[in-house]
């Protein structure tokens, strides 16, 4: 299946989810069914919801995002954002530096400022998918555990603040992932008209 969809984090995270499916800690163990496993053997769904059949796809994306961002922000903490750029190009006859000093715009942040609203874009698609996976764990009619994770209710409350506060996280990382650098206004009577 993954073949088709060949993304690496994808991939990564199939093989990571069948090895723990298969009882494996590590390569070398030998496969055999978890007890999770075994539990969907004839179990007559169809298909799994999408927070737990969707895994590979969705955490997979937040590894090659973190990737992405990780290779872009060790070029930017490696790269000159001075302005102006003094750029040297060895020396004369007399010895002499030759060079010349350059405004240009390598001050501007939107690399970095891409690489942060990319990052927070990716977390909170973890944070959503496994608040999903909260809810139906402590929801006794889709996990076929006691509700809220707890035998005897009441006064216990079990896990169910818990969800609650995932929720409540979820939705709040909603707003926060508002992507800072698609924003720009013109400053400085239009010199600094693309800020970052």
């Amino acid at each position: 299946v993954h073949a088709a969809r060949p993304h690496a984090g994808q991939g990564q995270v199939a093989s990571r989810m069948r090895r723990l499916l298969q009882g494996q800690t590590s390569d070398s163990d030998a496969p055999a069914p978890s007890e999770i496993m075994l539990s969907h053997k004839g179990c007559g769904k169809v298909q799994d919801p999408y927070s737990l059949r969707c895994t590979p796809q969705v955490h997979g994306v937040t590894h090659d995002t973190l990737a992405f961002t990780h290779n872009m922000l060790e070029t930017e903490m490696n790269s000159a954002t001075d302005n102006p750029i003094v750029i040297e190009e060895g020396v004369d006859e007399h010895g002499n530096p030759r060079g010349d000093i350059v405004s240009a715009g390598n001050f501007h942040g939107e690399y970095p400022a891409k690489a942060a609203d990319y990052v927070a874009i990716a977390v909170h698609e973890l944070a959503n998918i496994s608040e999903r996976r909260i809810e139906r764990l402590v929801d006794h009619t889709k996990s076929n555990l006691p509700a809220s994770l707890v035998r005897e209710g009441g006064i216990n409350s079990g896990y169910m603040m818990a969800h609650v506060t995932a929720a409540a996280l979820t939705s709040e990382n909603k707003v926060l992932v508002h992507p800072a650098s698609s924003d720009s206004i013109s400053t400085s009577a239009g010199k600094e008209d693309h800020v970052s």
